[in-house]
């Protein structure tokens, strides 16, 4: 297996960190994270899903903002 080296910031690493499950690599992580939670993989899900095809706008924006609230607690907090 080949493997390759990438750098990234320490917040991204403590991100990461905060993903990675105990029997993981980092490597692992990534993985499942790009496997699970890509735009592709989303968006099949949504159009095979029920329910999906008759949501009003107001539910759809709603959902958008569970999902920014969601997104917002994987953010790394200013450290003291």
């Amino acid at each position: 297996m080949v493997s390759k080296t990438i750098s990234v910031t320490e917040d991204v690493y403590n991100l990461l960190k905060k993903m990675k499950l105990s029997h993981e690599s980092f490597g692992e992580t990534i993985e499942r994270l790009c496997k699970n939670y890509s735009t592709e993989n989303l968006l099949t899900w949504f159009e095979t899903s029920e329910g999906w095809k008759s949501m009003t706008e107001t539910e759809s924006k709603e959902i958008d903002r569970v999902l920014d609230d969601f997104q917002r607690g994987f953010k790394l907090q200013p450290s003291e």
